[in-house]
């Protein structure tokens, strides 16, 4: 079985993104129609800005309707940051990595948000078991992103991580609690994988050699990952 990994331009999926959101942000200005799929609260801002010159909601839509420019102007400032919805790119990773995945009886199931935690006592909880047992989230670990089931079982953190500050150092501190967390309580049956895409090389080559002998935790970016899994599954 001839299989090659799937290659995604992740470093360019937001500057996509971002277009569209400002082409959609375009259209809905030119519809009048700004009710839905822009920064809603942004776009509250500017009319309260507009506000203290006495200019309405209603007089900035027909002088967009004939001013390309204004518009264009208006378009970038409500349209949705694609920064900020990274989620959708880690749908792409996860999606792009099951492709591959289940040619090998692989199967890459995306979790919704905070449906499975680690605790930082040792379970795998869902939801409803957190609420049920009244666990503070403080004594819990980020959510898995994704379920690994099929020939092998186990469970994927899964993040883009483009610059340094906020909140991707976080992703980082995630990454290196799970891998912790895996040492001290991972199941020695399950394969944990920690899926990142980045462009800051340091860290992304120190938390792969700090954790490289633990056997069943295998870090890297969508194309090692899925290299990963075709060298070692696809007999």
């Amino acid at each position: 079985m001839n299989i090659k990994p799937i290659f995604i331009d992740i470093f360019n999926i937001r500057q996509e993104r971002q277009k569209n959101n400002n082409n959609i942000a375009i259209r809905k200005i030119q519809e009048c129609n700004i009710t839905k799929e822009i920064n809603i609260e942004e776009y509250k801002r500017i009319l309260q800005e507009l506000s203290s010159f006495n200019i309405t909601e209603k007089q900035l839509l027909d002088e967009c309707k004939n001013n390309i420019i204004l518009t264009s102007v208006l378009a970038g400032r409500i349209a949705i940051n694609a920064s900020r919805q990274g989620i959708k790119d880690e749908i792409i990773q996860l999606d792009t990595l099951n492709i591959t995945s289940s040619k090998l009886g692989i199967n890459i199931e995306k979790l919704s948000p905070n449906l499975y935690r680690p605790t930082k006592y040792g379970e795998i909880l869902n939801n409803t078991e957190i609420k049920k047992r009244n666990i503070n989230l403080s004594d819990c670990l980020k959510s898995f992103d994704a379920k690994i089931t099929g020939k092998i079982s186990g469970w994927i953190f899964a993040k883009i991580v483009i610059g340094s500050g906020g909140h991707q150092d976080n992703v980082y501190e995630e990454a290196y609690n799970f891998c912790e967390w895996i040492i001290k309580f991972g199941d020695k049956e399950d394969i944990y994988i920690i899926l990142i895409d980045t462009d800051l090389k340091n860290k992304y080559d120190n938390i792969k050699k700090k954790y490289a002998n633990i056997n069943n935790l295998i870090i890297g970016n969508h194309i090692y990952i899925q290299q990963y899994l075709i060298d070692n599954y696809s007999v």
